[in-house]
């Protein structure tokens, strides 16, 4: 980021000082273009799989299960996201700054977009440890598994995202981040929807709770709960071998499921990884480093881009991993699509069953900052569950 100043002659170039201080406010031609195809499919493929998870469930009562209302909890999370955060991210693609949408919709969006984040994981976290109850040790699953708790339990991780959030809300500001080093005069274009810097300190340690609290150790308990469901299912598919039962045809599907199913665990890690670790970086890459070289302008802002757009494949994801991969999904969808739905059994249409995984929308929150400043115990499982996970 060459820029050169004149300021001692008195010819100040204003846009080329913004630039040094909050990077630039234009990308080329290129990255405009393919950022702009990227976010665009993104919006289109994410409001889609997420409305349909939304109807398919709500026009099939049979549907109407503890595990499903997770599911549409998790796509109206995201759906949230991609209404109210995808405008203006998508505008800041074409202009980075000033900020244009008033102050309101700055502490709205930012509110949302860490609420909807905080919610996601809360109920991701939730969501995991019932799947790893339900295989792992269905006995007791079975003992405290209905849907009334399920209903307590998303509303109270919405009631903790909405509190959790507070900050966000309390400290996000419109203002103005750029002086004119001639006249010390406020300049119009540095405008932007950001956490002031004289509350960097006390965010700090918002962002590191954040950090620890809404993504290392959601990602720890994901990573040991999947890894003892594939234990579990390995283990399973042992004790098939020595019955002699998995080379039979009735046992051929089971051991497909169920490597299916792991498949999929691996998926979800992956996934969350990807999704919130370019974001918690990025955030926390604004807070601590204070001297700006040109070259970590250029990587903060590289990564930017990156924790931007897994912030919303994030919201695309979900519902493509964990819903439309599956056949049951998609032979409800096609009923519900084409209006000729049937009374089937509850074994035909639900979606799920007891309960599968839908993994993280990380959240591309304003936390970010700015461009430029997240049944019967046994070993063997019983057929019905490894099903409600396959795809």
């Amino acid at each position: 980021m060459n820029k050169s100043l004149n300021i001692s002659n008195g010819t100040f170039d204003a846009a080329a000082y913004l630039a040094i201080k909050l990077g630039d406010r234009y990308v080329n031609t290129e990255q405009l273009v393919v950022l702009n195809i990227i976010y665009i499919g993104i919006f289109i493929t994410g409001m889609f799989g997420n409305f349909c998870t939304c109807i398919v469930i709500a026009r099939n009562r049979n549907m109407h299960t503890a595990t499903n209302y997770y599911l549409v909890s998790l796509a109206v999370s995201d759906l949230m996201t991609l209404i109210i955060a995808w405008p203006s991210e998508l505008y800041s693609i074409w202009e980075a700054y000033p900020w244009r949408f008033g102050k309101e919709f700055c502490v709205l969006k930012s509110y949302i977009q860490e609420i909807t984040a905080y919610a996601s994981v809360l109920t991701i976290t939730a969501f995991t440890m019932e799947r790893y109850a339900a295989i792992c040790h269905p006995m007791r699953f079975q003992s405290f598994s209905n849907l009334s708790r399920s209903i307590k339990v998303i509303i109270t991780v919405w009631i903790v995202a909405f509190c959790c959030a507070l900050p966000y809300a309390l400290y996000g500001k419109v203002f103005y981040a750029v002086k004119d080093p001639n006249t010390g005069q406020l300049l119009e274009n540095s405008l932007v929807c950001n956490i002031p810097y004289e509350l960097h300190d006390k965010m700090r340690y918002m962002f590191q709770v954040s950090a620890f609290v809404f993504f290392l150790l959601p990602m720890t308990i994901i990573l040991v709960m999947y890894l003892l469901i594939g234990i579990t299912l390995c283990r399973s598919d042992m004790v098939l071998d020595n019955k002699s039962i998995a080379k039979s045809s009735t046992a051929a599907d089971p051991v497909k499921s169920r490597k299916s199913v792991l498949k999929m665990l691996v998926a979800v890690v992956i996934a969350f990884f990807l999704c919130w670790a370019p974001f918690h970086s990025q955030r926390l890459m604004t807070l601590y480093v204070e001297l700006w070289t040109p070259e970590l302008h250029n990587t903060q802002t590289t990564l930017f881009y990156i924790s931007g757009v897994l912030y919303f494949v994030s919201a695309t994801v979900n519902p493509i991993l964990y819903n439309l991969m599956s056949k049951r999904f998609r032979q409800a969808f096609k009923r519900t699509l084409c209006k000729c739905c049937k009374k089937e059994s509850s074994s035909d249409v639900n979606l799920f069953g007891n309960g599968t995984h839908k993994d993280l929308s990380s959240h591309y929150a304003y936390g970010r900052i700015s461009r430029h400043g997240i049944i019967h115990q046994s070993t063997t499982i019983k057929d019905t569950s490894l099903a409600d996970m396959s795809v």
